[in-house]
């Protein structure tokens, strides 16, 4: 993500997309979104008598059109890359009213052939844009999913200053309805650097606080015993509570909309201890003011990914 003025000049000049990279496309991300990943929801159902697993390792690769941050701009030029990894370890479950005390920690990176990394002509930079370092604690009490996050943002190659970020984060699990749809919210507070770089303001800007609500329903699309294909359809909404979207604009209140479909399949023939999936699709943005701006104008911008990912 650009966290400073000339970056978010950068920005605008060259007009940031996500790969929505996803940042929510079925990766293992630092806000919490991908513990469940496609290959995660392919696994076989586990042994009745069979120990509960302790620790599950989540890592995959994808390939995305543009890397949109909440829907600030960062990136849609060359080859974007996000890689990431996680690790949950399982530190308690239970039969009373706490059902599981789960902890995880992991990495997401960015990288990118474009102006933002090593395709820039004025400035010599590697491709390696972004690193996110996080780790989380998730609660299960009855059906409710109450978590903290907390997150370093970082730029290996110096395009951003670093941001350091605490989130709350509640989930609730209705897989036990005829129509999940996995409901999230997430409230994000900066407490070092801005996601929005200050939104380009002579005083700087001010840290902000970012709310996200969200839902994923996952529908089947063919019943194959080894290949069954499944569509999620995540859809979210990203606000500032408080200075999160600053720009031109003033503070805006709405950053964005992001409507997607993502296609996966379990890779069968991998399979073994571990479950691997191929996954793609496409997420659309629909953008406030200021994040219009940085996206060159554009109030809308379409972001295609596919992606390969294992849990083990």
């Amino acid at each position: 993500m650009r966290r400073t003025a000339a970056g978010l000049v950068m920005a605008a000049a060259l007009v940031m997309a996500p790969a929505v990279s996803g940042q929510d496309n079925g990766k293992a991300k630092s806000d919490g979104s991908s513990a469940a990943t496609p290959a995660a929801a392919a696994q076989p159902a586990a042994d009745e008598g069979a120990p509960a697993k302790k620790v599950t390792l989540t890592a995959g690769i994808d390939f995305v059109s543009a890397y949109l941050f909440r829907g600030i701009f960062q990136e849609d030029s060359g080859v974007i890359v996000p890689p990431y990894a996680d690790v949950g370890v399982s530190v308690y479950s239970g039969e009373g009213a706490l059902k599981s005390v789960t902890l995880n920690g992991g990495i997401w990176n960015s990288l990118h052939s474009g102006p933002s990394g090593s395709g820039n002509d004025a400035i010599e930079r590697s491709a390696w844009y972004e690193a996110d370092y996080y780790g989380s604690v998730t609660f299960q009490v009855g059906q409710w999913k109450p978590g903290a996050l907390y997150t370093s943002y970082t730029s290996p190659n110096d395009a951003f200053g670093t941001v350091h970020e605490l989130a709350g984060v509640l989930a609730y699990d209705d897989s036990g309805s005829a129509f999940p749809l996995n409901p999230k919210a997430i409230v994000a507070f900066e407490l070092k650097g801005q996601a929005d770089g200050g939104g380009g303001l002579a005083d700087g800007g001010n840290k902000g606080t970012y709310f996200e609500f969200g839902v994923r329903p996952v529908v089947p699309m063919s019943a194959h015993p080894k290949y069954p294909l499944s569509l999620a359809i995540p859809a979210k909404l990203g606000l500032s509570l408080k200075d999160y979207y600053e720009g031109a604009s003033g503070s805006n209140r709405f950053g964005y909309f992001d409507l997607g479909g993502i296609v996966s399949v379990p890779l069968a023939f991998m399979n073994g201890r571990s479950s691997w999936d191929l996954h793609g699709g496409v997420d659309v943005l629909w953008l406030g003011d200021n994040m219009q701006t940085l996206n060159g104008g554009d109030r809308v911008k379409p972001v295609f990914s596919i992606g390969v990912g294992v849990v083990y």
